[in-house]
C-alpha cells in the first residue's frame, strides 16, 4: 500500500461521441434472442462510437479544455500532462505532446503518455500525484480511448461492449489531503486481451482505426478478475482499517455489468455503493472510472474507492476523498470534424 501525501484530485470532466449506437439494432446480426442475452449479460443498451476523424486525443482535448474553463485555472499553472491511452493519435510522438501545444501549456510543462488500458486511470493517478508530491502544483491526466475502432464487426465477444470516452482529471497540491494506492501486474496474462500490431509498414500510419482488430478471451479474462480483484479490494479495505459498509461509493472500471456484481457481492458492497455507466456507454476502457464519476449522481464522496482492472493484465486501487472535487456533467463531442 502505498500512501502520497499533501495531493488531492480536484476536478474531473469527461466527453462523449455525440453518436449513439443502440444494441438492439444488432439484432439482424446475431439474432434477436442472442442479443437480448447478450445485453442482458453485459449491461450494454447503448454505447458511444467516435466517427472516422474523430480520435482519443480530440475527446481528451474537449475534456481538457472544459476542466480548466470550469475550474477557473490558467494554463500556466498547469506544470505536466499525462496521456494515457492505448489508442494515440500517432505510433510517434506522444500524444501528449500535441496536448500540450493545443491546449497552450507552458512550455515548461513535462508531457509523456502511457500505454495502459484498463487499469490506466489508476496508474496514472500514482504518477501524476507522485509529481505532485515532488513540487509540481497542478498535473493534468488525460485518459481515454477510442476502442470502437479496434473492434471486429461480427464479433459477439467485443462489438456490443466497447465505447468511446475522453476524459481529463486534475490533480494538485492540498496540504490537507492524500491518495492511498494498491498495484499490480501479471503480463503472464499479456494475450487475454490484445490487438497485434500489424508488421507491414504501410499499414502503420498511426491512426488507432488502422490499427489491428482487438481479441479478448472472454473466459480466461473473468477468472482472472474474479480471482484478482475481490482479494484486492478486500484486502484494501482491510489495510484502510475501515469496513466495506464506510465506503460511500467504489468505482470499478465499466468491464461488464454482470462482472460488476459479482465483484460488488465478493467485497460486500451494496448495488448503491456501486455506481454504473456501462449501460449508457459501454465499456470505455481506461476512461470508464471517471466516465463514471462524471455521470453518477453526486452523492457523498469523501470515503471514495477507484477500482481498475484488466488488460495487461494490470489492476490497482486508490481511496481518496473526492466530497470537495469539481466532477463536471459528461458533454458530448460532435463526430463531424
Amino acid at each position: 500500500m502505498l500512501i502520497i501525501n499533501n495531493v488531492a484530485i480536484t476536478a474531473v470532466a469527461a466527453v462523449v461521441p455525440d453518436t449513439r449506437v443502440n444494441n438492439s439494432d444488432l439484432a439482424d446480426t446475431y439474432g434477436t434472442a442472442e442479443v437480448e442475452k447478450l445485453i442482458s449479460n453485459i449491461g450494454v443498451n447503448e454505447r458511444r462510437v467516435s466517427g472516422h476523424s474523430i480520435t482519443t486525443a480530440d475527446l481528451c482535448f474537449e475534456a481538457a479544455r472544459n476542466l480548466i474553463m470550469e475550474a477557473e485555472l490558467s494554463v500556466e499553472d498547469i506544470n505536466a500532462v499525462i496521456f494515457v491511452s492505448q489508442t494515440p493519435e500517432y505510433q510517434l510522438p506522444a500524444t501528449a505532446c500535441i496536448l500540450q501545444d493545443k491546449l497552450e501549456l507552458p512550455k515548461t510543462a513535462l508531457a509523456f503518455d502511457m500505454n495502459l488500458g484498463c487499469s490506466g486511470y489508476v496508474y496514472g493517478l500514482q504518477v501524476a500525484a507522485s509529481l505532485v508530491n515532488t513540487g509540481l502544483k497542478h498535473v493534468l491526466l488525460l485518459v481515454g480511448d477510442t476502442i470502437s475502432k479496434l473492434v471486429k464487426p461480427g464479433d459477439r465477444s467485443t462489438e456490443l461492449l466497447f465505447g468511446d470516452a475522453g476524459t481529463a482529471t486534475l490533480v494538485s497540491f492540498n496540504s490537507n489531503s492524500k491518495l492511498t494506492f494498491e498495484l499490480g501486474t501479471d503480463g503472464s496474462g499479456f494475450e487475454h486481451i490484445i490487438a497485434k500490431t500489424p508488421k507491414l509498414p504501410e499499414k502503420l500510419s498511426g491512426r488507432a482505426d488502422n490499427y489491428s482488430f482487438l481479441e479478448m478471451d472472454g473466459g480466461e479474462v473473468f477468472s482472472f478478475t474474479l480471482k484478482t480483484v475481490p482479494a484486492l479490494v478486500n484486502n484494501f479495505i482491510k489495510n484502510l482499517e475501515i469496513q466495506p459498509e464506510q465506503v460511500d461509493s467504489c468505482f470499478y472500471h465499466q468491464a461488464n455489468n454482470f462482472m460488476l456484481k459479482h465483484l460488488s457481492k465478493k467485497s460486500k458492497l451494496t448495488p448503491q455503493q456501486v455506481p454504473i455507466s456501462i449501460d449508457k456507454y459501454g465499456n470505455t476502457s481506461c476512461a470508464s472510472i471517471p466516465l463514471t464519476l462524471c455521470a453518477a449522481p453526486r452523492d457523498s464522496y469523501e470515503n471514495t474507492l477507484l477500482v481498475g482492472f484488466g488488460v495487461g493484465l494490470s489492476w490497482g486501487a486508490v481511496y481518496c476523498d473526492l466530497s470537495q472535487a469539481v466532477l463536471l456533467p459528461v458533454s458530448e463531442f460532435s463526430n463531424v470534424k
